[in-house]
């Protein structure tokens, strides 16, 4: 049975080479997933036609960031102290969150029909999701719209929200029966969102959610309760009169002190003391005119 394995497998390169003249790449181009800090293998074989001296070279794409990885023969400084060589394929120990990206295999043959080749695939690296922050507001009003929120940063591949109310499962889009009270509100599981509009006064409780990405265990954040108060329309009557009230009160002490005089006193005052200091110099030239006879 091995022997057929490798006579098909021999077969398979021999018909490859006779479909693509030049240097080609024969390892797979699928996505290499891996754990957080552990070890991922970046794949590059490849054949030639006849150059027997090819050069390659590896690019890690993040974004529009491009790099090199192995570059003229040996591994940038970068990379020489957690990464070797295994033939024309990169060993990355250790790899984190950061390694995410699109590395490229580039090889080029000179000598061969088809002098360039190249493969590229993501890293994926996996990290299990942190305890989600959620913010479940206290309390509202009936009949508004209110927001709940959910969210975890750590993840990859990005985690997925579920809610809970008094420990039930709240439905992406909820059914109407006649067990459901309020159907006004939608949960979206990619932005951990938990929209009510309107919240009613039926959906007070206590609220959590849970953040999930298939990696480790599943994290929930604290639990949380929302009180929903019914708008009090006879207290806002209330409230109006009583400030109604005041103004007018206040608007009738200011008339009431305007009509007995209050208001100008200080001004006449004023003007009988301008008067008095008026009338001096006729006084001086009184005694002046005395002392003048004598």
């Amino acid at each position: 049975m091995a022997r057929v394995e490798v006579f098909l497998f021999s077969f398979s390169l021999l018909q490859l080479i006779h479909q693509n003249y030049g240097v080609t790449i024969v390892s797979s181009d699928r996505d290499v997933e891996v754990h957080e800090f552990e070890t991922a293998i970046l794949p590059c074989n490849y054949i030639l036609e006849r150059d027997d001296s090819a050069r390659l070279e590896w690019k890690k794409i993040k974004g529009e960031q491009i790099s090199f990885v192995y570059f003229e023969g040996s591994l940038v400084e970068k990379y020489k102290d957690r990464a070797t060589m295994r033939g024309s394929s990169i060993v990355l120990n250790k790899v984190t969150r950061a390694d995410m990206a699109t590395y490229r295999c580039e090889v080029t043959a000179k000598k061969d029909t088809k002098v360039f080749t190249e493969t590229a695939f993501k890293l994926i690296v996996l990290v299990p999701p942190a305890v989600p922050i959620c913010k479940v507001p206290s309390s509202a009003m009936s009949g508004s719209m209110v927001v709940l929120a959910c969210k975890e940063s750590e993840g990859s591949p990005p985690s997925q929200y579920i809610w809970y109310k008094d420990n039930t499962k709240l439905l992406d889009l909820p059914v109407k029966d006649s067990t459901v009270t309020n159907i006004s509100y939608t949960v979206n599981r990619k932005t951990g969102l938990l929209t009510f509009n309107p919240v009613r006064k039926s959906n007070s409780g206590s609220y959590f959610c849970e953040a999930n990405n298939g990696v480790g265990q599943t994290q929930r954040c604290s639990v949380k309760f929302m009180q929903i108060n019914d708008l009090d329309v006879s207290a806002i009557v209330i409230t109006v009169v009583i400030i109604a009230l005041v103004l007018s009160l206040c608007g009738l002490g200011v008339y009431y002190a305007h009509r007995k005089g209050y208001l100008g006193k200080s001004r006449s005052s004023k003007g009988n003391s301008t008067n008095h200091r008026t009338a001096s110099p006729p006084t001086e030239d009184f005694k002046h005119t005395k002392s003048f006879v004598i």
